[in-house]
């Protein structure tokens, strides 16, 4: 009902890089920003649990069906967001668990769902620079949590950069 922002990363965050992301999940949400992301481990789940930590409303943009979500080890997590008044969007069929082709179509509709994206840690091949490609594909405005350059986590925040993502330092 009002503005929407993704935050988005990999999966196998680093400490500083969840931390930093549990902290804007719940600023944006004080806000009164709703946060987006795709409910996976690492980044997704931090941004998840910090907008819960915040009062406000998020959302998750899933791969798959309530019924078989993903990951599995997220069902709790994704009741309880339900339950704070949350959502839980998915273009899968009910019953249908995640596969491998329905991730960068997924991130499609997140960036679709959002004002601005945010990527805070990604490598260089991963689902977060596939959600900033859709972002400049849609005209969302990108954001990019800077990495030093000896993280391999991080070095795809340098490549979105480099590609025309602001710098986002706080």
């Amino acid at each position: 009902r009002g503005p929407c922002v993704a935050l988005v990363g990999t999966r196998k965050a680093s400490r500083a890089a969840l931390a930093f992301t549990r902290t804007l999940a719940a600023d944006l949400v004080r806000a009164g920003v709703a946060v987006l992301s795709g409910g996976a481990e690492g980044i997704d789940a931090a941004a998840h649990r910090g907008a819960l930590g915040g009062g406000g409303p998020t959302v998750v943009v899933a791969p798959a069906s309530l019924e078989r979500p993903f990951p599995e080890e997220h069902e709790v997590l994704f009741h309880r967001i339900l339950g704070r008044g949350g959502a839980y969007l998915t273009a899968a069929e009910p019953g249908e668990p995640a596969h491998r082709g329905v991730f960068f179509a997924r991130n499609s509709y997140l960036v679709a769902l959002a004002h601005a994206v945010v990527v805070v840690e990604a490598p260089v091949i991963s689902g977060a620079r596939n959600a900033a490609a859709w972002a400049r594909t849609l005209g969302r405005p990108l954001f990019v949590v800077p990495s030093p350059p000896w993280n391999p986590r991080g070095l795809g925040c340098i490549v979105e950069l480099r590609l025309g993502a602001r710098p986002l330092a706080s």
